[in-house]
């Protein structure tokens, strides 16, 4: 549970500030509130890749010589 308390308080954070926004603009209630959980979700998950890609930059040149590799493969 603990490594998942940092992405937990990013999306958090980051779904608080779009429903504020949105409410900012009068949009009805539900639909801030559905607008601020897309968007917690959305920064939960992209917290966690953040975070991976930060162990897999401190780990090592093999392993990011392996993602260039599938990045220029998927181009393709």
């Amino acid at each position: 549970m603990k490594k998942y308390a940092k992405p937990l308080a990013e999306g958090l954070a980051v779904g608080i500030v779009f429903v504020s926004i949105t409410m900012l603009f009068q949009i009805p209630y539900y639909m801030s509130a559905i607008i601020g959980i897309l968007a917690a979700i959305g920064g939960f998950r992209n917290s966690i890749k953040m975070d991976a890609e930060k162990k897999a930059k401190r780990s090592g040149p093999s392993s990011s010589v392996t993602s260039t590799e599938k990045k220029e493969s998927d181009d393709v």
